[in-house]
């Protein structure tokens, strides 16, 4: 167990108008005694973060033996696994947790082209990502910080044309029920076929929304099983819509590679770990 760990966390939610589009803001400071790698929650939505310290790893889901690769700022995409990320003793940044929609109305970036995949800020704002950055550095305090970006994010947002109604419509729809609303129901809602469903969701959203839905359920899973919010495995599968306690294991080894008590039993993310201030 490491020891000496200094932790700071300070998370604000996106102004009302905005949250439909932007879950939340985390600034986040940590130091620890030496190099550390955590396994991160599943994320179902898409993920920015703004480095105000050393680099953050990534490690290669696929191979965790692999060296990880190493970013300032960057953007990761839908991704049906946990990631896993690596430090050597400091995290300090600012992390804004995006919906697939507003992040394609944000870089004007097809989302199939991001999903599975993460990219350096600068690659997708170029220099105007380098001065937030800078900016971003300069600020004294998280309210600040979380100030600038957002008016930066509203601004995209604003300029920026909304996504189409079925496929806004259709990832509510699927977000609000978790992942059990069965995806021949949804289209049926719409009136269109799977198909054509699925065509939309790999542009709009990343990823089929069949394996999104999956997504979604499991997150709530594995955040109810850190919260303690039922006695047993079996309960907690019952609870979020699975068919039994062996479709639960299975989507704890498709998605973070582990089992349940395993998950359980790490200190998942700095994140979960602090006791946040909430702004």
């Amino acid at each position: 167990m490491l020891l000496s760990v200094t932790n700071e966390l300070v998370v604000r939610r996106a102004d009302p108008a905005l949250r439909r589009h932007i879950r939340g803001y985390w600034g986040y400071a940590s130091e620890l005694p030496g190099r550390a790698r955590q396994r991160e929650p599943l994320s179902t939505g898409v993920v920015m973060i703004l480095g105000l310290g050393p680099r953050l790893g990534l490690a290669d889901r696929a191979d965790l033996a692999q060296p990880a690769a190493w970013f300032g700022s960057f953007v990761a995409g839908l991704n049906d696994a946990c990631a896993v990320i690596e430090h050597k003793g400091q995290m300090r940044g600012v992390q804004v947790d995006l919906s697939p929609l507003a992040t394609r109305m944000i870089f004007r970036e097809s989302m199939c082209s991001l999903a599975r995949e993460v990219v350096a800020l600068e690659h997708l704002l170029g220099r105007e990502g380098r001065v937030l950055e800078e900016r971003l550095m300069e600020l004294g305090t998280w309210e600040e910080r979380f100030d600038l970006v957002q008016a930066m994010l509203a601004a995209k947002l604003q300029a920026a044309d909304p996504p189409p109604p079925d496929v806004d419509w259709a990832w509510r729809r699927l977000a609000a029920s978790r992942g059990r609303l069965r995806v021949a129901e949804l289209a049926t809602e719409l009136g269109c076929s799977r198909k054509h469903l699925a065509a939309r969701f790999r542009e709009h959203v990343g990823l089929p929304p069949k394996l999104v839905a999956r997504m979604l359920r499991f997150r709530h899973a594995s955040d109810c099983l850190l919260g303690a919010s039922s006695s047993s495995l079996s309960e907690l599968a019952a609870t979020c819509g699975y068919y039994d306690q062996a479709h639960l294991d299975r989507d704890f080894r498709d998605f973070a590679q582990t089992t349940p008590t395993a998950y359980l039993a790490e200190q998942v993310t700095f994140v979960q770990d602090a006791s946040p201030a909430v702004s």
